[in-house]
């Protein structure tokens, strides 16, 4: 009987420690869903960084519907017909209102990467208003 309550007592000990646990992980926030239809665009807030004073990054996930699909297959080419997903991370100027991406990967529907680039050297640009770009901006700078 003894052994048994042992177990017992293990198991409720392991269950109280796991059961606790908190999971660490993205908090995707809806920012843009565009009447063109393409697909929802989310941030995540837990991985928002601030590297310097008035510079923001922050991971952006767009979500293709059918209709962003088939124009990414479109403009980019057959390669893209499973498209799931792309994250793109993003870097604001804050201060200056000034955007640029550093680095961006799509994902096919069974999450193989269909192609990724990255570049620390991207030139920064103005926000255009009523943009995508504008909304994460004002989202991610208050």
């Amino acid at each position: 009987m003894k052994p048994l309550l042992v177990k017992l007592v293990v198991v409720l000990i392991g269950l109280a420690i796991f059961g606790y646990a908190e999971v660490w992980g993205a908090d995707w926030r809806i920012y843009a869903k565009p009447e063109s239809g393409i697909g929802v665009y989310y941030y995540d807030a837990d991985g928002i960084t601030r590297p310097s004073k008035n510079i923001v990054r922050v991971w952006e996930k767009v979500v293709y519907s059918a209709k962003g699909v088939k124009r990414y297959v479109e403009e980019s080419g057959k390669r893209y017909e499973n498209l799931s997903h792309s994250l793109n991370l993003w870097e604001f100027d804050c201060v200056e209102k000034k955007e640029r991406i550093l680095q961006t990967t799509e994902y096919s529907k069974d999450g193989t990467v269909l192609s990724s680039t990255q570049s620390q050297k991207t030139p920064w640009n103005f926000i255009s208003p009523t943009s995508i770009g504008e909304a994460l901006y004002e989202a991610v700078c208050k």
